[in-house]
């Protein structure tokens, strides 16, 4: 029995349920069938033809059939022992020439059609080292061809049923990179794929490697850009302890940081409904909380000023100023909410002093400042403001949100 489909833990059987709103034929059921190979023996120079039927990891035991004789079932791990030094496996020559296609980036949506019901049979025996059968790269091939096409439905198909871990181990870390890139864009393409990604996510082992850190930070917060603050939170706690481990890590600060900045926004969200919906209040009273708790802490040992992080710092204690002055506002003390305002002018500024363009939060942090400056009445001020995210972020959201706060300010 195929080790893919008895690897099934509770989670995954939820996710297999969650993915198949995307995918809906099980190729690997459709194609199951035995591959023919040719064994090649340590003490001697004569091979003999095969049929490898099956693979369960779990029991380590390959099940296959010897030309001409009956089913046996060979231990995985004593394969040496057993006398085999290897399983050779030839593609059909169409299957052959079609793999040399994609592996040169000639793709074609019938190449993939006509492929499958070859691939899927081999796919079935990743597992086995590659040692003793060389098929991964060919596999590789095919995944990335997936991806190259945007045939993103079958590569998330595809990456969820394999042991990414167990490839890891046979140096093949390329099959985890694409499941890495596909959650990017599946991300990208579609909000509503975000759980099924995450699912995904957490089959995937992440390394005591900056590289590996960089690209998970980089679907983290593209889920965060998204607004899917919660699955953030979520997947920056994971990845933060291993990041840890390096303590020069650049990535050690922002890691901090970002959560805190997601709590702010989910506050953002309760705080309207819970104005209106006591149910809703606690809720953003832990939202809140949260975020007040965590800047506490950020305040024990702020970014340099000479850092990227500073201004990210300095957004995220300009947002919670803005936050105590709308609760200000809401209790009548117009005083307080004005000093709060002013103090959220101070810090947004002091950040967007040390920031450069290309930072993914300058955007926010200026139009911050100009909200801010409304409040208190200084329009010239948030003018200039709005005009420079016009200036540094056109064909953006922000270059319309900018326009559309300028039409609605009044005439000076």
């Amino acid at each position: 029995m195929n080790s893919v489909n008895r690897n099934c833990s509770f989670a995954f059987l939820c996710f297999v349920l969650v993915t198949s709103s995307l995918f809906s034929e099980d190729y690997f059921r459709k194609y199951t069938g035995s591959i023919p190979v040719k064994v090649h023996y340590l003490k001697s120079t004569s091979t003999r033809a095969m049929e490898l039927r099956g693979l369960d990891t779990q029991k380590g035991i390959v099940y296959a059939k010897m030309d001409g004789g009956g089913t046996i079932e060979m231990e995985l791990r004593d394969l040496r022992r057993q006398n085999i030094d290897r399983f050779e496996f030839q593609w059909p020559k169409s299957a052959k020439t079609y793999l040399k296609y994609l592996a040169n980036e000639q793709y074609d949506p019938r190449i993939l059609e006509a492929l499958r019901p070859e691939v899927y049979k081999v796919m079935r025996f990743l597992e086995m080292p590659f040692e003793f059968l060389a098929i991964h790269d060919d596999c590789l091939t095919y995944v990335k061809a997936l991806l190259g096409m945007e045939q993103f439905n079958e590569a998330f198909y595809l990456l969820s049923r394999l042991n990414l871990a167990k490839l890891d181990e046979f140096g093949y870390r390329e099959f985890s990179e694409a499941a890495l890139e596909l959650c990017g864009k599946m991300i990208a393409a579609n909000p509503d794929f975000a759980k099924s990604s995450r699912a995904l996510l957490q089959r995937i082992t992440i390394r005591d490697d900056r590289a590996d850190h960089e690209a998970y930070l980089h679907l983290v917060d593209s889920l965060r850009r998204q607004g899917m603050y919660t699955d953030a939170i979520s997947e920056y706690a994971r990845l933060t302890p291993i990041v840890a481990k390096d303590p020069s890590s650049p990535l050690n600060k922002i890691l901090k940081i970002w959560p805190v900045y997601c709590y702010v926004k989910l506050y953002e969200v309760y705080a309207p409904a819970a104005s209106k919906d006591k149910r809703y209040a606690d809720a953003a009273g832990k939202m809140f909380n949260s975020a007040v708790q965590g800047l506490k802490k950020l305040d024990e040992e702020p970014p340099d000023r000479n850092t990227n992080e500073f201004s990210l710092y300095k957004l995220l204690r300009s947002l919670i100023r803005v936050q105590y002055a709308r609760q200000s506002e809401a209790r009548g003390d117009t005083l307080k909410a004005a000093e709060y305002y002013r103090q959220s002018v101070l810090e947004v500024t002091e950040g967007i002093v040390n920031a450069r363009v290309g930072l993914d939060w300058l955007p926010e942090s200026l139009m911050m400042a100009g909200d801010a400056y409304e409040k208190l009445e200084l329009f010239e001020a948030a003018k200039n403001v709005y005009n420079q995210v016009k200036v540094f972020f056109p064909k953006t959201k922000w270059e319309k949100m900018s326009m559309d706060r300028l039409a609605s300010m009044p005439s000076s």
